[in-house]
């Protein structure tokens, strides 16, 4: 169901909200309840009386996320007082419709399924909220990693070089795809600091597949003796990776 946001939007629910309702047969009357969506994991079983626990077995603490106070509407006065209340609290304002205020069991109804609504626009907000701090850590670290590559000397850049392929190794051989993806980012921005002809690109391609790890350990040594300038060594490890027909 979509909600009706008089303060507020659907967007970037607060997780708190006044949800108010009219008179069927009073337009002018308004009755309301109060949404509260829980940013912590509780396990309400916790804090229940021994007594109690036996004859709630069935309460799932997990899905202890929200709650509406009180369960049904009550009477709170004009539409103005709402909004005002909102207003001073920085509360979500939720227009829910108009409600026969003699049938509570039906109101209780009503009130549970927005909030049940509510509760997934907050968890939502909250996924894609996440998700953002991870991208933003991710560029921070590869920012701060760069930096530090650029500063590093040739032997010091080869060192690493190596802990990076070791490491992807080790998430290939165990199928870690998130260390895999984060040791490749890494290489990448490494490989900055190496031209072209290095073929760091080529370590990264063979080192993944386990069929081919042997390969990527040619490409690896050939840019050492290439970083060292030994040229000789560069064109024997030229011919063993020929050999390998890795085309």
């Amino acid at each position: 169901m979509d909600l009706v946001f008089e303060r507020g939007t659907n967007k970037s629910p607060k997780g708190h909200a006044l949800l108010f309702f009219t008179n069927q047969n009073d337009s002018s009357e308004i009755w309301a309840t109060y949404l509260i969506t829980l940013p912590i994991d509780v396990d309400i079983t916790k804090y229940m009386p021994p007594f109690l626990m036996n004859n709630n077995n069935q309460i799932n603490p997990s899905e202890f996320k929200s709650f509406a106070f009180p369960p049904s509407p009550e009477l709170i006065g004009s539409f103005d007082k709402v909004q005002s209340l909102a207003d001073q609290r920085d509360d979500d304002l939720i227009d829910g419709g108009s409600i026969d205020v003699k049938d509570s069991a039906n109101n209780m109804m009503k009130v549970n399924e927005i909030l049940s609504t509510y509760l997934n626009l907050c968890n939502e907000l909250m996924s894609e909220s996440s998700e953002i701090l991870n991208e933003i850590e991710t560029t921070e670290e590869s920012s701060v990693n760069s930096l530090m590559y650029e500063f590093m000397s040739v032997d010091d850049r080869m060192t690493e070089l190596q802990k990076l392929i070791s490491k992807l190794v080790y998430a290939t051989e165990n199928l870690e795809q998130e260390l895999i993806e984060e040791c490749e980012k890494d290489i990448e921005s490494l490989s900055k600091y190496y031209p072209d002809n290095h073929k760091i690109n080529k370590i990264i391609e063979y080192t993944t597949n386990k069929k081919t790890s042997e390969i990527a350990e040619l490409y690896y040594k050939r840019c050492f003796y290439l970083v060292k300038e030994n040229y000789e060594k560069v064109q024997e490890y030229e011919k063993l990776i020929e050999e390998k027909d890795i085309n």
